[in-house]
């Protein structure tokens, strides 16, 4: 009885050490994604699907929990219906627009699965949110064009897009993120990832949603 309690105490000294070791060994997570970002609520009227492009990393506080840094950048072409909304009684008209949303998100993880086999993780936080948006008319657009190496400088006219109206806003929101993990057989992953954002904004939240595909190392 006492050999086969020191063998169990044995093994799991072994096992105990071994994962500190591995956590040791990799207590910061690398990641990069992209993908498609789908605009939700009273955004969805506004700007049609767009895309998303995020990076960071994970500080593992153990196997499962982790803190996670994440910054992301998404782009939205305008709809047909804000660019009639904008010209409404408009003196100059436009005729595109787009907008764009930064995000800087903190986040609590929670990582199930992996080690050699498909896993998970799903985790939530507060985010710093960055929202830009812009509208633009076709303009004759003139200037001074000079050589670099002549140094000769010759007058333009040509055809461009003016920003007729734009804006800029940074406010605090929230963010959810789920996702599954597949292994490579370096030890590093490939994940796909559904992340919900929102912005308190009024008199509606700016909210979107971005699937994304990338590598964590």
């Amino acid at each position: 009885m006492t050999r086969a309690v020191l063998a169990l105490t044995l093994v799991l000294l072994v096992a105990s050490t071994a994962a500190v070791a591995q956590v040791q060994s990799k207590p910061v997570v690398g990641h990069f994604a992209g993908g498609y970002a789908m605009p939700q609520g009273g955004a969805a009227e506004l700007v049609d699907n767009g895309w998303n492009i995020s990076g960071g990393a994970t500080f593992r506080l153990s196997n499962a929990f982790g803190l996670r840094l994440d910054l992301g950048y998404s782009w939205f072409d305008a709809t047909r219906q804000a660019l009639d909304s904008a010209n409404s009684g408009a003196v100059v008209r436009v005729d595109d627009g787009w907008a764009s949303m930064g995000n800087l998100s903190f986040d609590g993880l929670y990582e199930f699965g992996g080690k050699g086999h498909i896993g998970g993780y799903f985790g939530a936080g507060l985010s710093i949110y960055s929202r830009y948006w812009a509208l633009t008319r076709e303009a004759i657009i003139s200037g001074i064009w000079c050589d670099p190496w002549t140094g000769w400088c010759y007058p333009y006219t040509t055809v461009g897009d003016a920003i007729s109206d734009n804006d800029r806003l940074t406010k605090l929101g929230y963010n959810a993120v789920l996702g599954i993990t597949f292994p490579l057989r370096s030890g590093k992953q490939l994940y796909l990832e559904g992340a919900f954002h929102s912005m308190n904004t009024d008199p509606k939240r700016t909210e979107y949603l971005p699937i994304l595909f990338g590598f964590r190392w």
